[in-house]
């Protein structure tokens, strides 16, 4: 009967080996974690989820995400090259019950996928609570890797609907001189650990000039399969917050290039490798293997509940305690940046058109997060040209038809 709701929805993934994946999911996991993986994440995030959401859609007028991401804490035992979180204030944490209450709201419009993003959200042992409740949910937590002791793993082997991201952005010389001395060590053991545990984790790769080749290679990936990851999460750095390095950003033709390689290399791997913030077909529409931007196909919620586009675009018009999540999805200033994600096709707004997102900041009257948001990003959108929008493939083929 589920091989069956596997099938449909493999139709939702472009390249990814679902079938031998789902395989191996399935001999991995014990039994109930199994049924708690297959219910929250096949059932109600790609199918029954989708379904909800369409029909919302409809009658509210709006488009509403598969995914939100909630930063509960910005607090971090680590301070990172270039981290977007710097400059927002440490000082302030969600209380258990309102992360229960965004869950709740989301659960409503038919989200079922859940983020959980810090500073370093395992130094909240709460949130296991939240997860164990919510068993329906998806959830997707990314993690330093650094902190994760016995009481850590304990409760993880209790949430079958919750999948581990160890952050990373290559082996040892890369990780440490981007995290701090000793850093991938740490997250080697990490991933040891909940491999013996038989806990799901995948790994989240930032890309950058000076790691892409490294971190887009058949070394990297054999040693990411080796240490278990079913997963991988590719993103091309976005430079945000004052602590960001403009020298680092990767051009349209780097990330394209890498993104090209990966589609190759990925023929060779059951683990289901996902890009973010850039996309090459020309359609973006329902990305899984390949999603594209984040803006406004998501939102990232701070502790404040203050609701930005994504992480990389710090601003905000809507609080999630004041409004609710329905009035955020219905806001001028969340469909205008979704609007203006589509007319560049899924490629990340704020690498690729700064100005642009400017533009729809000033003209919605947004805030900015932390109190240099505005002279920040600024100065970011003076450092890139415009990058001219393409036309999807529908758009294409409606033009030759005309």
């Amino acid at each position: 009967m589920f091989t069956g709701t596997v099938k449909e929805a493999g139709r939702f993934f472009s390249d990814a080996r679902i079938f031998e994946l789902y395989s191996e999911i399935r001999d991995y996991l014990p039994k109930q974690r199994r049924k708690e993986f297959e219910k929250s994440w096949v059932i109600n995030n790609l199918l029954a989820g989708s379904r909800k959401r369409r029909r919302l859609e409809k009658k509210l007028g709006c488009t509403l995400p598969a995914l939100i991401d909630i930063t509960p804490t910005e607090k971090c035992n680590l301070n990172c090259l270039g981290c977007y979180a710097l400059s927002y204030s440490r000082s302030v944490d969600m209380t258990t019950e309102q992360v229960r209450l965004i869950v709740g709201q989301a659960r409503e419009l038919g989200i079922y996928l859940v983020g959980l993003l810090g500073g370093e959200p395992f130094a909240r042992k709460d949130l296991f609570r939240v997860v164990e409740e919510n068993k329906d949910i998806a959830f997707r937590i990314s993690t330093n890797g650094t902190t994760l002791g016995g009481e850590t793993i304990e409760a993880l082997k209790r949430c079958g609907n919750l999948v581990t991201y160890f952050s990373l952005e290559g082996f040892e010389e890369e990780t440490d001189s981007w995290r701090g001395s000793g850093v991938y060590s740490q997250i080697m053991e990490s991933m040891s650990a909940l491999k013996e545990a038989r806990v799901l984790f995948g790994f989240s790769a930032l890309l950058h000039k000076k790691n892409v080749k490294r971190v887009v290679s058949t070394c990297f990936l054999d040693a990411m399969t080796e240490a278990g990851c079913k997963f991988g999460l590719f993103f091309p750095y976005g430079p945000a917050g004052d602590s960001a390095r403009y020298e680092l950003r990767l051009d349209e033709n780097e990330i394209s290039e890498a993104f090209s390689r990966l589609d190759a290399l990925s023929q060779n791997y059951t683990m289901l490798l996902i890009k973010e913030g850039y996309t090459a077909r020309g359609n973006s529409d329902h990305y899984v293997a390949e999603k594209g931007c984040r803006a406004g196909v998501t939102v990232n919620i701070t502790p404040e509940g203050n609701v930005e586009p994504c992480n990389g675009i710090q601003f905000y018009t809507e609080n999630v305690f004041r409004s609710g999540l329905k009035r955020v999805f219905t806001s001028p200033f969340y469909n205008d940046i979704y609007t203006c994600v589509r007319r560049y096709n899924g490629r990340c707004i704020s690498i690729f058109q700064p100005k642009e997102v400017l533009r729809i900041v000033e003209e919605n009257n947004a805030r900015g997060s932390y109190p240099r948001s505005f002279p920040t990003y600024r100065k970011y959108a003076a450092c890139y040209p415009d990058i001219p929008s393409k036309k999807s493939a529908r758009e294409s083929l409606e033009e030759k038809m005309s």
